[in-house]
């Protein structure tokens, strides 16, 4: 869509609402039941704009086949059905007063002042199906707050454009243009997006940038070996008790997370002072109750709480750090993360610094196969996915391993500026930290992991599970009894960091080559 057409709806749209008169409004007050429209994935949730006239998500938008029948949510009468703007779109006034709307249809099934039942058929949808639901105030709700009958008293609002402002007709229209809006953000920020990400390859791939990059690499790596310990010097145990955090991945569950490979036991830690954050909040639950521990709530997660936010998860985890410093105040708590939960710990930890809410008991942060700089595979998914969605889900998946429409994958590509402000983040002068990489991670590529005042070490692992084989391998478990002694990590080679460096900027070109040439592929398509 044009960038003229989104401010032509605006326009429109405000010229409605100047013009607009008192709405008709139905009874209300019945209990209705509602149930989704379509079975399929929600891609975009309820986003409230943060003013009247701004964009965010009025409703939920679904990724669905073209050809899909769209259903009613629930009994009423089509108060809308036609043409906005170029759009299809179908509402339904319910007998509790609310009113669904059934957007960006491939074709309308129902005619104006049709009565319908819940799962009858209105339409058949196309790519994308944008579903919202308003009050008798024209007032957008969280359609998701539906399914579970909850009361629209409880329901999260934000004023339609119209407000209720206008005769039904046009009030229909003007609330369905101001989807027009949201959809038309997307478009602009998608292409602005598209933009870094075209500009991020077309420097990348410069055989210059390629080759200034791995000389840094290696310096890095050298300059680290003026402090290191001898491979024939073994670490000192812990010398008292100590309390490990676990940290797990993208994909991670409850149940099953790489980060659980870390040899808790070999480290020195008692099984009852090893805990597992989790994505939903808390810790994970255990096989048998932890006295030590009883305080701190147990929820388990699944997959895809670890594909979200990774603020919020940030936050979720400095609670965690709080509540368990509280549970057992003095005993050194160590933080142990892998691949994206390193992130996540090292946002939690700096942020709960920066507000001195953060325990002095917290010591060490280990961070395994972190992508510190952004990872080349959320960079590809970013690039695959993202531009006018025109490659299926299905290739980028194939192509990246990563899920694009996953609010954590887009955090992490390389050019999100959520990697800009994790760059920027300041963690305690006397936290203890180190980075460990596998020499062959095709997931993190090594020089994504190696940061500037970070000690690191890079282990020799590869395969095509190495990344998910490192939190257990022993050489990793080296390095984190290092780190918790409070030595540097291993003394390498100059001919071994030479090849560390090789090796990781040899995985990041071959994935930047192959998300580049489906990009270009991408855009020719279009």
């Amino acid at each position: 869509m044009p960038p003229r057409v989104v401010f032509t709806a605006v326009a429109i749209t405000v010229l409605l609402v100047l013009l607009s008169s008192c709405p008709t409004r139905a009874d209300a007050g019945e209990t209705v039941t509602y149930i989704p429209p379509v079975d399929a994935p929600i891609v975009d949730p309820f986003r409230p704009p943060p003013t009247r006239y701004g964009s965010g998500n009025r409703g939920l938008e679904y990724a669905t086949a073209d050809g899909t029948a769209v259903r009613a949510a629930a009994d009423g009468v089509v108060a809308f059905a036609g043409d906005v703007a170029g759009a299809l779109h179908v509402t339904l006034s319910h007998p509790d007063g609310l009113r669904t709307s059934y957007s960006f249809l491939a074709e309308v099934a129902v005619l104006r002042g049709q009565r319908v039942r819940r799962g009858d058929v209105v339409g058949t949808a196309d790519r994308r199906l944008h579903f919202g639901a308003r009050d008798l105030d024209d007032n957008y709700l969280d359609p998701e707050s539906l399914w579970s009958g909850a009361s629209r008293a409880r329901a999260r609002l934000v004023p339609g454009v119209d407000e209720g402002a206008a005769p039904l007709a046009s009030a229909e229209r003007a609330a369905l243009l101001s989807l027009l809006l949201d959809r038309g953000a997307r478009w602009v920020g998608d292409r602005a997006e598209a933009a870094r990400l075209v500009m991020h390859y077309a420097v990348e791939l410069r055989p210059e940038v390629r080759l200034a990059r791995t000389a840094r690499t290696i310096a890095r790596l050298r300059a680290q070996q003026r402090f290191c310990t001898p491979a024939d010097e073994a670490p000192a145990p812990p010398s008292s008790r100590r309390i490990a955090i676990l940290v797990g991945g993208l994909g991670s569950t409850a149940t099953h997370a790489a980060v659980d490979d870390v040899d808790t036991t070999a480290l020195g830690f008692a099984e009852n002072d090893v805990l597992r954050f989790s994505y939903a909040g808390g810790r994970v639950p255990d096989a048998t109750d932890n006295p030590r521990f009883g305080s701190v709530p147990a929820t388990a997660y699944g997959a895809a709480d670890s594909n979200g936010d990774l603020e919020l998860a940030a936050a979720q985890l400095g609670e965690l750090l709080r509540l368990v410093g509280t549970a057992q105040p003095g005993v050194p708590i160590d933080v142990i993360a892998h691949s994206q939960g390193g992130v996540v710990a090292r946002l939690a930890i700096a942020q709960e610094a920066s507000v001195q809410r953060l325990p002095a008991s917290v010591s060490t942060l280990v961070t395994i196969g972190t992508p510190h700089d952004g990872a080349d595979l959320a960079t590809a998914a970013a690039a695959l996915g993202r531009p006018v969605d025109l490659m299926p889900e299905a290739v980028v998946r194939a192509v990246s391993g990563q899920d694009p429409s996953a609010i954590s994958v887009r955090q992490l590509n390389e050019v999100s500026d959520f990697i800009d402000e994790l760059d920027e983040l300041v963690l305690p002068p006397a936290l203890r930290r180190v980075s460990i990489a596998a020499r062959g991670d095709l997931v993190v590529a090594v020089p994504r992991t190696v940061e500037d005042q970070w000690p690191s070490a890079v282990v020799a692992l590869g395969g095509l599970d190495a990344h998910d084989r490192l939190p257990g391998a022993e050489a990793t478990t080296r390095e984190i009894a290092l780190a918790l002694a409070g030595r540097p990590p291993t003394c390498a080679s100059t001919e071994e960091t030479v090849t560390d460096a090789i090796s990781g900027e040899t995985v990041s070109l071959a994935t930047d080559l192959i998300a580049a040439s489906m990009l270009a592929e991408a855009a020719l398509l279009g």
